[in-house]
């Protein structure tokens, strides 16, 4: 192991929790700006017209599929970090991780937000869709590079050779070998609670998909409840890290 002085990570490291809310939030006002002061239809439905009303709910369900194999990768993802690893202000380098997800794809977390962006994008206007996505690609490529550097100061050679085996966004078809004594037990129950807020995204859009726009207000009800299950995740799992 390479040993290096630890720096504090850039602002919009410690900040990508705020950051990726506010690349949504401008997703939506922004696309929901029009001259005319008539209501923005969400891209899928704009898309979806073209086949009709199947074309329109094949859309709307394709955006909660998204937003489920996003949960599902993060989940997978944060059973192996644990949550003071997810929610961690600054890179955290004290183990290489080679197991589970992380065998076939080196960021299934941010893999999942590209998930979560394209999901979500699809309730948002064209213009906020395409925000959305570009922003959460761009904001993800920087977190995994920004990771890659730390790692590489940590571990060397090792991260190297890991980093050559593994693919950063497009999992691999087989996990790479793992060395003696890597096997992690996952924390699977932690990972389902660090990553509720992101099933809850899912379950918000759910009446959208069902009801159309009578489905808005439980759905923002939903929504609001799962901006509640992140904030008490990112602080259970900050306070894991510094105790006290």
């Amino acid at each position: 192991m390479i040993e290096q002085d630890v720096k504090p990570s850039p602002w919009w490291y410690r900040l990508r929790g705020s950051v990726i809310g506010a690349i949504f939030a401008a997703g939506f006002f922004f696309g929901n700006m029009r001259n005319d002061g008539q209501p923005s239809l969400p891209a899928a439905v704009v898309w979806g017209l073209r086949s009709g009303d199947a074309g329109i709910e094949t859309l709307l369900w394709l955006g909660i599929t998204f937003v489920v194999i996003a949960w599902l990768l993060r989940l997978a993802g944060a059973a192996y970090l644990r949550g003071d690893v997810v929610f961690a202000a600054d890179v955290q380098r004290d183990r290489l991780i080679v197991d589970g997800p992380f065998r076939y794809v080196r960021n299934p977390l941010y893999l999942g937000n590209v998930f979560l962006a394209l999901g979500i994008g699809l309730y948002a206007p064209p213009l906020g869709f395409a925000i959305i996505v570009l922003g959460n690609v761009i904001l993800v490529a920087m977190l995994a590079n920004e990771e890659a550097l730390q790692l590489g100061k940590q571990y060397g050679a090792e991260y190297a050779a890991y980093r050559a085996a593994v693919p950063a966004f497009v999992p691999r078809f087989t996990p790479v070998p793992r060395s003696a004594g890597a096997r992690i037990e996952p924390d699977v129950r932690g990972g389902f609670v660090t990553e509720s807020f992101t099933l809850a995204f899912a379950v918000a859009l759910v009446p959208i998909a069902v009801f159309g726009q009578a489905g808005l207000v439980p759905a923002g009800v939903i929504f609001f409840v799962a901006m509640g299950l992140f904030i008490a995740a990112s602080r259970s799992g900050r306070r894991s890290l510094h105790p006290g």
